[in-house]
């Protein structure tokens, strides 16, 4: 056994180390008598020693960001983009209903401990809010700018090529 290093007869504390900086509280321990088995049975009594407790701040943990938090952002920002088209103002609202309960249920996962992403699943719920209201109205026909007979990206694209002639390529 002593060529593992393991003795009967040594405590944790006889081994006791140095450092420079010391902190400010000591804590007293009592050190139990050991016996050595190898000799007669005798009680071997230890004085009582002082050792240092250092106060460490607890290690860092890392933050999930809830992945429904996430998704309801992408969802949301697409059924925007779907709604601002508007020809797809239809699949946008249907996109806008799907993104902003995949928002609120991100908002509930990112109530447990250790999760965030509020901030994430609010933007995902105000964006999917968003493109529902765009797009009734725009299927609705009250905003003329933005319907579902007019392709705001052909139109888009047309004035591209008008004044970027090397669009005409892509």
């Amino acid at each position: 056994m002593a060529r593992l290093g393991i003795h009967r007869n040594r405590t944790a504390d006889d081994e006791v180390t140095e450092t420079i900086d010391r902190p400010e509280t000591v804590e007293r321990i009592d050190t139990r008598p050991t016996v050595d088995h190898r000799r007669d049975t005798k009680v071997v009594e230890r004085p009582v020693e002082e050792r240092t407790v250092v106060d460490e701040p607890p290690a860092p943990r890392w933050a999930h960001v809830s992945g429904l938090a996430t998704l309801g952002l992408i969802v949301g920002l697409v059924a925007l983009a779907a709604t601002l088209t508007g020809l797809l103002a239809p699949v946008g609202v249907a996109a806008g209903v799907v993104g902003g309960a995949i928002s609120a249920g991100g908002l509930v996962g990112a109530s447990r401990r250790g999760v965030t992403g509020h901030s994430v699943a609010l933007l995902g719920l105000l964006l999917s809010i968003a493109a529902i209201a765009l797009g009734v109205l725009a299927i609705g026909g009250y905003l003329p700018w933005l319907d579902s007979r007019t392709d705001e990206v052909a139109k888009a694209r047309d004035w591209l090529n008008a004044h970027l002639s090397f669009m005409r390529n892509w």
